[in-house]
Order: C-alpha cells, then structure tokens, then sequence
C-alpha cells in the first residue's frame, strides 16, 4: 500500500453511479456489491487516510473480476458479460487515480456504461435518464478543466453542448447505416423472461397470468375486433406424455386455407421473450419478414426475440383451413395407459354420436353441467392427471380445460390438439390500440371438423364465459388471487393512475414506433424517395464523407461564432477589469494600447503613490483570475466588489468595506 488519494474524486465517483445505476438488475449481484464497496473505499479514503493498493493488488483484483464476470455467465461472451466486464473495470479504474488523464478515461468509462444500457431497452424514460447521465457526466468532464467555477456554470455550459451536438445527432440517426443484425452481433444471455414454454402441464398458465407484465402491444388499422375475438395464437402443444403438452417439431405450411374472410389489419409490437415464437390474432394470413408459418399455423421468427420486435400482419376472423392432412394423425394418438376413466367416457360419446360435433356438444356439455369451477388456486393432481381433474377436484384454470378437452376428444378419435396463446387485451384510449398482458394469458383447444377444417373450441368459454370479455381478474375474483396481486379500491384516484399508466404507455409506445423502431427497411423507404439507394458500399461511404463533411462544416460555424463572440465582446473578467481602468484613465493616466497590467500598475503607482495598495491588489486578482488555471467564484466575487468600490478620492484612505 503506497500514496494517499485525492478529495477531489467524489464528482468522477457520482457519474459513475448514476452511469451504471441501471444495470442493477442486469450484472449478478456481486458485481453491484463490487462496485459500491471499491467506490466507497475511494471516497472514503481521503477521509480515513486510508492508502491505496499496491500494483500487484490491483492486478490480482483486475484478474479476479474479469474471471468473475465471465464464469457468472457460463464462461459465453454475452452482451451481459461484457457489461458486467466493464463494471468491474469501472470500479477498478478509480482505485488507481493519480494524474487528470486518469480522471478522463474514468470518465469515459461512464459514457460507455450509458450507452451500453440501450443493449436491454429503448423506453422513453431509459433514453430521457441516459440524457441526464450525460449532462452529468459532461459536467463532471468539465469540472476536470475548471475545477473552481460554479455548479450552475458547469451544467449550463453541458446542457450547452448537448444542445450543439443534437443537429449531428439527428442527421446521423436519420442517414448513418442502419444495423440489421444486433449490436456487435452481440446476444444476451437466454431466460429470465416470463412468457410461455414450449411445454404446457397443470399449472404452468396459472404462473404466467400472476405477471403485469406487457406481452406485445396491437394497433389496428381495421376496426378493433370484439373481446371475445381476440384469441392470439402463439404455440400448438401437440403430444401429450401423459402429465403435460408439449410442442413437438412441426414443419413450414404446404396447405392453403380453403376460404379466409372478415381480414383484420394490424401491427404488433412484441416485448422481447428470448424465443422465436410470434402471436398473431387466429387464424394468421401473411408472414412477416424473417417469419415461417407453420403448418399448424403458428409463426415463428428465423431468430430469438431478444429485443422488441414490429411486424405487420393481417389475420381472418372466419376460415376453413382445408382438408385434413396425413401428418396430423398424430393429433388423434394419446399414451397407451392412464385416465381409464377418462377414456371410458369418450368411447361412449363416440359410440352414441354420429359425427365429431356431436361429441365436442357432448364434451362441452359434460363441462356445462357437473359445476366445474375456474380458478386460479386448483388443488393438486395425481398420476392419472385428467381423470383427477374432470371426477375428482372439477378446480382448473385454463390449461386444466384445454387439456382435459383435447384428451377426451383424441379418446374419442376427434383430431384435436392445444393452442397456447392470450385472450383478450386492454384498450388504451390514448392511441386506440391494445395492450396485451402476461395476465391475459390462456390455452383453448381446437378440433378437426369434416367441412370446416381446424376448429376452435374454448371449453373455458362454458365455465366461466366472462373469460370472453374481461381480465381473469375479474372473472376469478379476490378469493382466487394471492394476497401480493389484490389492489385496494382507491375509488377515483384509481382511475385516474390508471389514466395516467395508460398515457405513458402510450408516449412510449409511439417513441418506438416512430424513433427506436426506425429501422434499416424504414431507411431505405425513406431514401430511395430522396433518390439513394442504399445496396451498395457505395451507399456507406457517402453516408460517412457526408456526416464527416457535415461535422466539419458545424465545427467551423461553431469556432467562428466563438470567435467572433470573443473578439466583439470580451469576457466578465476582462469588463471588471476594463472598468478599473477607465477610473484611473480619468484622474490619473489612460492605459496604452499593448500596456501589459503589471506595467500600467507601476505608472499609476508612481504618478498616484497613495493609490499603491489598492491598484496592487486590484491588478493581482485580475491576474489571477485572468491567467490562472480557472477563475474562482469567491475571487471573481471580490475582484468584482473590489472594481466597484474603489475611487480616486477614497482609494488612498483606510478602507473599511471588505469583499
């Protein structure tokens, strides 16, 4: 341990805090705890007197975090690993502080941390909070250059900058190339998301819908479709094992739909959730880019969801999807064994009735009329799953239905299989589009129906048809939902939160879709309507002569308006200084034109010898201030008080009054 640190770290210190601030729910929780231990050991230190490490500790501690930050994330070079990487070096940085180019790489360390939080979300109030870490930051930048100046100076004089720099920006974001691939081709690490799984069993919905959380947002071009047409398909679970459903492989669409009708247009901002599915409303008919359409008409993404997603569709309301195909005789097979009771009652459904429907009648029926109950909180099950639950418990959420279903249709020889997907949305006046929640979450079945092809049934519909049209919420009461999701009823301040939610949302659904969902296809509209085609590298490099050229000529403006300022009009200094010497050039002798201070100070001294100490003084804090390495507050003030009181007359007095 050697050499003590400086007081003067504190400002570098809070920059940092506020730059990394929101990454503490990104990089593991050792690494915060790293960062607030090494940085208040910093500011601390001068304090405590505490030294600091050697060179040989701080490799060690460099190795270790680094090493640390890596295998926190399986040894994979994340996009999070990297962030976590440069916190450790954030926190390390400051440790060995010594010389003011320490302090500029320290800080630009914080500028990185900043950007760096657009890898995990392009929300409004991220981007506004990034804005006010770079006013901080450039203000702390500048506090290095003027340490003395005041708070206020500092801030305006950065706030200054950053109003300079957005012309630049903005033509950058408008014509720089866009980035198809992610940043750097950097991923984030998978999980951590609440969503759905490729696996459906008892209770795995019922997790989902406990979650606030956003789903993806719709905005209609046609009319909004009714609540109880909203049914948002994502993921058909095709094979059960006998506990749950799971998703299977499936194969691109060869089949086309024998009709489509009642089309809805309409776009879909889908929250990242690490998958490749894609949710649109049933049954979907177009693809968007970089999308396949299943053959059990589901869409997936060529890659993972791992940042907000815009895509366009058109869905129809009503549609035969065409005749039945041979690979989907696996939606009639079911385990050898298990749920005999089950299978008991589908065969005799299937030896009474005549064709399908009539046996999904006969199963919605059986639902109708053996008072099974919709909550959130069913009680266990046993081996034999779906017989547990349709002649013991008759408690189930969503999935308990769909799956019971599906079971007693296959049991019957009725082509049947599991739609994972959500029901419903809420409307936000502010935009007219829905958000659609993980609590909307839901699970229907769909049937095989000779001249109508896959059709979808909600046996949920029976039991609790105000599933149809409201939340689960509301359909399940309070009794259904734990104690963390009841709300009191705040009466008419509850509306007016939720006005004031439903407002934000919608600022910053329309940030994205007109600034962050600005994307490479958005650009090419846009300029090749302005004659530029942008196939090329060609393309690249006048968009860089371009911005270049266009830096250079805003740095030229920017220089001669300086300055022209700055030989017009001089500085607060200089004016003070100007008016000491306009008092003496009155009563005693004008200052010449290329007469340094020190000089015209000994010529007014010797002519006026009962004005030495005060045009001594006078002229030593001019010279001070004026070629100094920064002007201080409280010498600028007394240098101000000092000009204005002094007088030919009482100059040479005592002088009582006192800066």
């Amino acid at each position: 341990m050697s050499r003590a640190y400086a007081s003067d770290l504190r400002p570098v210190l809070g920059a940092l805090l506020l730059a990394s601030a929101p990454h503490v729910t990104i990089v593991p929780l050792w690494v915060t705890c790293w960062c607030l231990l090494l940085w208040g050991y910093v500011a601390a230190a001068p304090v405590k007197g505490w030294p600091r490490p050697s060179k040989a500790v701080l490799a060690v501690m460099t190795f270790g975090g680094f090493y640390g930050a890596l295998i926190s994330y399986g040894g994979a070079l994340y996009s999070d690993t990297y962030v976590a990487m440069l916190a450790v070096m954030s926190a390390l940085k400051p440790l060995e502080i010594e010389s003011y180019r320490d302090r500029m790489v320290t800080l630009f360390l914080a500028y990185f941390l900043i950007i760096s939080g657009l890898l995990y979300t392009d929300a409004l109030g991220m981007t506004l909070y990034m804005f006010a870490s770079v006013l901080v930051t450039t203000a702390v930048l500048i506090h290095l250059h003027h340490p003395s100046g005041t708070v206020r100076h500092k801030f305006r004089l950065a706030g200054r900058l950053m109003v300079q720099a957005l012309p630049m920006m903005c033509l950058l974001f408008v014509l720089f190339p866009r980035v198809q691939s992610s940043f750097l081709g950097l991923t984030r690490q998978s999980g951590g998301t609440s969503g759905f799984s490729d696996r459906m069993a008892p209770g795995s919905i019922s997790a989902i819908v406990n979650s606030d959380e956003i789903a993806f947002r719709a905005q209609f071009i046609s009319p909004v479709p009714p609540p109880e047409k909203r049914y948002w398909r994502g993921i058909v679970f095709l094979f059960f094992d006998g506990r749950g459903w799971y998703r299977g492989m499936s194969v691109p669409a060869t089949r086309k739909p024998v009709f489509m009708k009642s089309p809805v247009e309409y776009a879909i901002t889908l929250e990242p959730h690490r998958e490749r599915w894609l949710f649109a409303l049933d049954l979907p008919g177009t693809v968007p880019e970089k999308s396949v359409i299943l053959s059990d008409n589901t869409l997936i993404s060529r890659h993972p969801v791992d940042d907000r997603k815009l895509y366009r569709m058109t869905s129809y309301l009503d549609c035969n999807t065409g005749p039945f195909q041979q690979w989907e005789q696996i939606t009639q097979k079911l385990p050898p064994d298990g749920n005999p009771e089950a299978r008991h009652l589908a065969a005799t459904w299937a030896q009474n009735a005549k064709v399908p429907g009539a046996i999904v009648a006969a199963a919605l029926n059986f639902f109708r009329e053996n008072e099974f109950v919709y909550t959130l909180r069913p009680p266990l099950l046993g081996k034999d799953s779906v017989d547990d639950f349709l002649f013991r418990t008759r408690k189930g959420y969503c999935e308990h239905y769909a799956s019971a279903f599906t079971f007693l249709m296959r049991a019957a020889n009725v082509p049947a299989r599991v739609v994972g997907g959500y029901l419903g949305g809420e409307l936000n006046p502010y935009g007219n589009y829905l958000i659609v929640r993980q609590a909307d979450a839901h699970a229907w079945a769909e049937v095989w129906l000779p001249g109508k092809g896959w059709t979808r049934v909600d046996p949920t519909a029976v039991v609790a048809p105000e599933r149809l049209t409201g939340l689960p919420e509301t359909v399940l009461g309070d009794d259904a939902l734990p104690d963390l999701f009841r709300l009191p009823d705040l009466g008419a301040l509850s509306d007016y939160l939720t006005l004031v939610r439903l407002g934000w949302d919608a600022v910053n659904t329309y940030w994205f879709l007109w600034v962050m969902g600005y994307s490479f296809q958005d650009q090419s509209s846009l300029l090749a309507k302005l004659g530029i085609h942008t196939d090329s590298w060609k393309w690249i490099l006048q968009t860089v002569m371009l911005a270049a050229g266009g830096l250079l000529i805003l740095t030229l403006f920017f220089a001669i308006g300086l300055y022209r300022k700055s030989a017009a009009r001089p500085d607060e200094i200089q004016q003070i200084y100007n008016r000491f010497c306009k008092k003496l050039s009155k009563g005693v002798l004008p200052r010449g034109p290329s007469q340094g201070p020190r000089d015209y100070a000994e010529q007014v001294i010797a002519a006026r010898p009962d004005l030495k100490d005060a045009v001594n003084g006078i002229t030593s804090l001019y010279i001070r201030l004026r070629y100094g390495p920064a002007p201080d507050a409280d010498m600028l003030k007394a240098f101000r008080s000092e000009v204005r009181h002094f007088s030919l007359s009482s100059a040479g007095k005592d002088r009582t009054h006192e800066s």
